[in-house]
């Protein structure tokens, strides 16, 4: 039983602790902030419409981590990113397409910079990609401003 205790102090010791450097290492980064007005999906999590935090948990890194995190700390993910070329953007902007009513984030992009990041599909918004087109629906791109 003792055993078991100290196991649990030290993982929450733990998890205190990375949450501390994670926090402490989103410090100075570029964050964005987007109400997003829509429940939608990243990677096998939905989220509720509402005002979100995205920051790259790995700046330095060549694989990007994006963190989206909701204003009131009930709702959060975290999704792998490859990068994609553009054209210079005038603002930040989130970008989801829309399939009929769901919704999937799939690019972030910084302003004033010709580069941004995507998320891969998700088996969900595969499933629901095919069946859509299945029944001829038409699918779009919902492009969400920011602020930082």
């Amino acid at each position: 039983m003792k055993k078991q205790a100290y196991t649990m102090i030290a993982m929450i010791v733990l998890v205190g602790s990375m949450a501390a450097a994670a926090q402490a290492q989103t410090s100075g980064r570029t964050q964005l902030i987007a109400n997003i007005p829509f429940e939608f999906n990243v990677g096998t999590k939905t989220m509720p419409a509402g005002e979100y935090t995205v920051s790259q948990v790995n700046p330095s890194s060549d694989h990007a981590v994006l963190q989206l995190r909701s204003k009131d700390g009930r709702s959060g993910a975290m999704v792998q990113m490859g990068s994609v070329i553009g054209k210079a953007q005038e603002s930040a902007k989130l970008i989801f397409k829309r399939y009929d009513n769901h919704y999937f984030f799939a690019q972030a992009w910084v302003d004033g910079e010709n580069s941004g990041l995507q998320a891969p599909k998700s088996r969900s918004e595969r499933a629901t990609e095919r069946e859509l087109v299945g029944i001829k629906m038409s699918t779009e791109s919902v492009a969400l401003t920011t602020r930082r």
